[in-house]
Order: structure tokens, then sequence, then C-alpha cells
């Protein structure tokens, strides 16, 4: 099987309004884990753009940089399909990052990519999964799953060119032969990796979508009908980042369209449910999410 690994570097982490600068793509062989192809795009913005002091700092790219070596997004966007076409995804936090990234960069400029139909394998979901309830016999502390931290416990030392997308990339297929060696392809297998959410709203897991931020984290659309309803209309009608993927999900069991089941938080059954609907203010990503690219 033919997989492509990705990863980007940014302007900054607003998936809706920021820039992708570098792009990067591996293709490999899962029968072999040797490397078929690659592209590595240097991305220049289109139209006016800023790389934040503290971005550089983090991937040392500059804008004069790009002026000098940075192709367009809209130039290279026919190879991009013809590279990907037939193969699904592996990144590390591209389900929830780099992948609505890409999607709004390309909205910006007119153009789309076939996200649906492709398993999108996160190695970091992954390592969340495995190492989950798993702490540091040293420290007695959770262990760390950025992807230099992941990396260095499978293989005893650090990767070298950590947060530029080639080196990134060429990580994340180690830890992923390292996590399929170790727990097999079957464990790989999770329903919610056939799902990209955009404006990072909601994911998908046995058919049934759930919200991955705010007030109600955790709580399927089906159960919201019964404890908060009120913060389904305001994540469709007020909330300024939402999108039309989301709206398109969520309308539909607004009108009153039910399913037979209300599966409720199924990491914690017994957890307290908020009702108030009060805590609606945009999640904003901070300093330490920086570690996870």
């Amino acid at each position: 099987m033919k997989l492509v690994c990705f990863d980007t570097e940014t302007t900054g982490l607003d998936v809706q309004k920021d820039h992708i600068i570098q792009l990067s793509l591996v293709k490999f062989d899962t029968d072999t884990w040797e490397q078929v192809d690659s592209r590595n795009w240097y991305i220049l913005p289109e139209g006016e753009f800023l790389i934040p002091a503290e971005a550089e700092a983090v991937h040392h790219i500059s804008k004069a940089f790009l002026m000098e070596n940075g192709v367009s997004l809209r130039s290279i966007y026919d190879e991009l399909i013809a590279f990907t076409d037939g193969c699904d995804i592996l990144s590390y936090n591209g389900n929830g990052y780099d992948a609505p990234i890409l999607y709004y960069n390309l909205k910006r400029i007119g153009k789309t990519f076939a996200f649906d139909g492709r398993t999108w394998y996160d190695a970091l979901s992954l390592e969340r999964i495995h190492m989950e309830g798993k702490t540091d016999p040293a420290t007695g502390e959770r262990y760390h799953c950025n992807l230099t931290a992941t990396y260095t416990r499978y293989y005893g030392h650090p990767f070298e060119g950590a947060h530029n997308s080639l080196d990134d990339v060429l990580a994340t297929i180690e830890v992923f032969k390292a996590q399929i060696q170790e727990n097999g392809w079957e464990w790989a297998q999770r329903d919610e990796f056939g799902f990209i959410c955009f404006d990072r709203w909601l994911t998908k897991r046995g058919g049934f979508y759930y919200l991955t931020q705010g007030a109600h984290k955790g709580e399927s659309i089906e159960s919201m009908l019964r404890i908060d309803k009120s913060y389904l209309e305001w994540i469709v009608d007020k909330c300024k980042w939402t999108d039309q993927q989301t709206k398109d999900i969520i309308l539909p069991h607004l009108g009153g369209r039910k399913k037979e089941s209300t599966p409720t938080n199924q990491s914690n059954p017994s957890a307290p449910k908020s009702s108030d609907g009060k805590r609606r203010g945009k999640p904003t990503i901070t300093e330490a999410d920086l570690t996870l690219f």
C-alpha cells in the first residue's frame, strides 16, 4: 500500500486565516517502508502577508526567503493533486491542523482537495491512545506526545531538523512505522480517521458526530439536543468561525431529524454535563500547542 505523509509550516496557528509557507509530502510503501517519491515546496502566499517573529523563530522561514524562493500554491496545485491521487494520508496532528489549514488555503484561491473517501492516519492521535494512562517511572509524570518526544521514545535520540516540514514528515513516517510494528495495522484503523472537520468543531466516531471543543466537549450532536439545543444553534447561527461543513452536519438535527440511539460522552459517561451554555468563547491555541508540531 502507498501512503502519502505530509506536513506544513505556516505563518500562524489560525487555520482559517493563516498561510502555508512550506508544504512537504513523501510517498512511501507500507510493505517495505521505503520512500517512493517526494515533494517539498516553499509557498509564497498571494497578496499581503506577515510572518510573526514567534513563528519565524520556530520554522526559520523568513518573508525575504519566500520572496526569493517561494512558489504559489496555485502553481503547484495540479502537481499536488496528481501526487496524492488514490492515496490515503498520514500526518502528525494533521487531522486537527495541517489538513484544515490546507483546506482554507486552497479555498482562498478557489481550489479544493479530495478530503472525503480517504483514510487520514494521524500518528499523534495514535500515540495519545498508545500512551494513555502511562507515566514516566523516573518522574511520575505523563509522557509528552509531541513529535520530538515521541520519536525519541521509539529510537532513543531526537531527530534532526524539527520544525522543517520535510524533516517532520520523515520523522512521522518512522514514528508510524514503530507504532504499527508494536501494535499492528488493525489497531491503527480508527473510525475518526475517515473524517476531517475543517473548522475543528466535530469528530466522527461510530457514525456519530461529537463536539471536540467548548463547554460541551465530548458530547454527541444527539445528546446536545437533550442537554442544550441552544448551544448547537449558537454554533450554527452566531459562531464566527463555524464552516459550512459543520453547519450542514448540524442543521438537519435542528430540523428534527433524529437517530435511533443517543450516545453520550464515551470517554467518561459519568462525567458531569454543563447545560448553561455560557462558555462560548473561541478556544485559542496556546504556546504549549506549538510543541505538537
